[in-house]
């Protein structure tokens, strides 16, 4: 199913006109930033080693976080994609050494969610820098909402049942930006 839908959505991104996919590179080069950032800060408490030594049990539906955004992050900037490992483990997106994406273009739950664990090791000024951090990405993802008039940030997964059941005509809308 993954193959597939990656697959399709490609298909579909690679249709799109380059003014689309000038915007998308450019809402997606602030989406990644504010990744970056709001993992640079959750990163003082070892972020990478506690979910990885916790197995991600957090992540129970992780293999619907990685959404429609998070593809486009990665066909925007022509970056390999990664190969999940749907496994016993709760999360498909984490390998032996930890996430198998890098904090830029990891799902938008990943990278805002923070446990107890991790959280306790967090400064007031951190937590609340990254709160803030997290409304501007909400606003970025929204901006790719409204750039191709539908939810983006959907599960690329749940995107793709929807669309074998018939609730949706694409992954990608190829009609953006018209």
């Amino acid at each position: 199913m993954w193959e597939d839908a990656v697959r399709l959505a490609m298909a579909e991104y690679e249709v799109l006109s380059e003014s689309v996919k000038d915007r998308v590179r450019r809402l997606g080069e602030t989406i990644r930033q504010v990744k970056r950032e709001i993992f640079s800060l959750a990163n003082k408490s070892v972020i990478d080693k506690t979910c990885a030594d916790c197995g991600g049990l957090c992540c129970e539906t992780g293999k619907y976080h990685f959404s429609v955004v998070d593809l486009l992050m990665y066909l925007s900037t022509g970056m390999e994609l990664f190969r999940p490992l749907f496994r016993e483990t709760p999360c498909p997106y984490l390998g032996d050494a930890g996430c198998l994406m890098a904090p830029a273009y990891r799902p938008f739950t990943c990278i805002t969610f923070h446990c107890e664990r991790i959280e306790s090791q967090l400064s007031s000024a951190d937590l609340e820098r990254i709160g803030a951090l997290e409304r501007g990405l909400r606003d970025s993802c929204r901006e790719l909402d409204g750039l191709f008039g539908q939810r983006m940030m959907q599960g690329l997964l749940l995107r793709y049942t929807r669309l074998l059941q018939g609730e949706v005509a694409e992954i990608i809308s190829t009609d953006a930006g018209c």
